[in-house]
């Protein structure tokens, strides 16, 4: 597709980009759909986590149970494979980290019937992922300086090299733009892709498949929404690999 007639598609679809619904807070606009889906998602979270751990058992579990235990059997086989025995701190925020961002991906799965959406998928806004990649990363230094010491922290920016500083600096500041980036890239392209595949689709074809845009959904969130979970999670676990690379695995 030509530059052109992708600029036509774009122009004659309307797509709509960065639509909130808005208030001020404090003088300043805010996106209050992203507010309060976030905090929705931080809700379902705690409750879900209070909920397990009222039935939680030690003997047979049930569907919750079971789905809890293997999402944390995985996370700390990723996190002992990264930074062996000692990474175990690591594991609760990593679990946390992918069930709050599927949650949060998920949520835009719910019919609200307006425009925008009520409760959006904060994960593609660009403002909440840069918050959380920010985030992760001071936490991933903190913890480096934690482990290692002020001084193997600064030395590891001139290995193996010293011309080599300016590249490990820049190499550090970029991390958090392209961890955010990743989730951002993918939730919010999957919107667009809902107006386009609108647009194409002839109005004959829609007639015929009227739950085409369910069915993206569905998918979207069955599988592109648990992937960028993970993905998220496993940066953040190899992001923090760094913070042990010099103890004993």
């Amino acid at each position: 597709m030509s530059p052109r007639l992708a600029g036509g598609l774009l122009a004659t679809t309307n797509i709509p980009v960065g639509d909130h619904i808005t208030t001020k807070l404090f003088g300043l606009k805010v996106n209050q759909d992203d507010i309060v889906a976030t905090l929705v998602a931080g809700a379902l979270l705690i409750g879900l986590g209070l909920f397990l751990r009222a039935t939680a058992t030690a003997g047979v579990p049930g569907r919750l149970q079971l789905a809890w235990e293997t999402i944390v059997g995985g996370v700390e086989d990723q996190v002992q494979s990264s930074m062996g025995e000692a990474g175990k701190p690591i594991v609760p925020l990593a679990v946390t980290l992918f069930l709050y961002i599927l949650l949060s991906n998920w949520l835009e799965l719910l019919p609200t019937g307006h425009f925008p959406q009520y409760l959006p998928a904060p994960t593609g806004d660009i403002n909440f992922v840069a918050a959380m990649a920010v985030l992760v990363i001071v936490l991933v230094h903190l913890t480096w300086i934690r482990r290692q010491g002020l001084r193997n922290y600064v030395g590891h920016y001139f290995k193996p090299f010293k011309v080599l500083f300016p590249i490990n600096v820049i190499e550090e500041l970029v991390k958090p733009v392209t961890l955010a980036l990743r989730l951002f890239g993918n939730i919010f392209s999957g919107g667009i892709l809902l107006v386009l595949i609108a647009a194409l689709v002839p109005a004959k074809w829609i007639v015929a498949v009227p739950f085409g845009d369910v069915i993206w959904k569905a998918f979207d969130g069955g599988f592109v929404a648990p992937v960028q979970a993970f993905i998220f999670m496993l940066l953040t676990i190899l992001y923090f690999g760094s913070a042990y690379s010099s103890e004993g695995h």
